[in-house]
């Protein structure tokens, strides 16, 4: 057995019979933070894998470092919880905000925390805060440029404003083509995605409207992010429609109800693309899927008793 254990250890695994193990986060699965404290995973086509138990009240922005870690902001309780990629909880990483509502990482690995209550507040991965950039103004939802200083942001009006958070200053508004800004992303080449609630806006690099996506009779869209190949993406109506819209077509790919968990106030997609962070963030395709991980773990098994008999 202590030699079971010493193969398992240099492949970076855990004997799995010495312990309980919760469901590792899967790539491409969507991750919807609700308004009773939890954030429910979901595989594409809205089977539910799990619940992440996060605490009480609303939950909203979320997201995933380069190990596929996942931060979701408590927007009621003025905390960042932290998930480690296996589901389970790391407790919460950052407390005493001022009802934060977003969060996204940088390329060096630190990360934002937008706060309606006022400010982005820059920290590095450890929670140690380092900046903040326009403390006394409200940041609803929030994306990094890939250039690492401009951050877009959003006040649930009608425009998308932007910051310049390596120097703490504000910049020229994006953007005034839209009605009701909520949850935001910045494609590749430029352009951007934002939940307008009364339907989703494209964006060009210009900031002036270019197409949008809707489904008839769906309620408010507020909640957006990007898949991890960047041509469709998902959004969510606070009464609980989540849905994937294919980018060139506006074809719906994939839709389901969530009910009786007070809304829908935010959604990540484990992998999603974001233009800020490269791949040090979204889970980055770094993190072995369940299967992956079965199949190596059930190889070195087989070496192990091969070994044993030899023995």
């Amino acid at each position: 057995m202590n030699h079971l254990k010493s193969l398992l250890a240099a492949a970076g695994l855990a004997l799995v019979a010495n312990a309980a193990i919760s469901a590792p986060f899967t790539l491409g699965n969507v991750f919807v933070s609700t308004g009773v404290g939890t954030v429910i995973e979901y595989t594409p086509t809205g089977t539910v894998v799990q619940t992440l138990n996060v605490g009480t009240g609303f939950i909203t922005g979320s997201t995933f470092d380069a190990a596929g870690n996942f931060y979701a902001t408590r927007f009621s309780n003025g905390a960042l919880q932290k998930f480690n990629a296996d589901g389970t909880s790391a407790g919460a990483l950052v407390s005493g905000l001022p009802t934060p509502e977003s969060v996204v990482f940088d390329a060096a690995g630190n990360f934002y925390v937008g706060n309606v209550g006022g400010g982005i507040r820059k920290y590095n991965a450890a929670g140690t805060l380092l900046s903040t950039t326009l403390g006394s103004t409200r940041i609803d939802f929030m994306d990094l440029s890939a250039d690492q200083s401009t951050m877009l942001y959003t006040q649930e009006g009608t425009r998308i404003l932007r910051a310049d958070v390596s120097t703490g200053t504000a910049l020229s508004d994006f953007s005034t083509a839209v009605d009701e800004a909520f949850a935001l992303r910045i494609r590749a080449n430029g352009q951007v995605l934002v939940a307008d609630g009364s339907d989703i806006e494209l964006l060009n690099a210009n900031g002036t409207d270019n197409t949008t996506f809707d489904i008839a009779g769906a309620g408010r869209w507020f909640a957006l992010n990007l898949s991890a190949d960047g041509t469709s993406f998902w959004s969510a109506t606070t009464d609980g429609l989540v849905a994937r819209f294919d980018i060139a077509t506006g074809n719906v790919l994939n839709s389901w109800t969530v009910s009786g968990t007070n809304g829908v106030w935010g959604l990540s997609v484990f992998g999603e693309q974001q233009q800020g962070c490269g791949n040090n963030c979204g889970g980055g395709g770094t993190v072995p899927e369940p299967t992956s991980l079965v199949l190596v773990g059930s190889a070195l098994l087989g070496l192990a008793l091969q070994l044993r008999r030899k023995t």
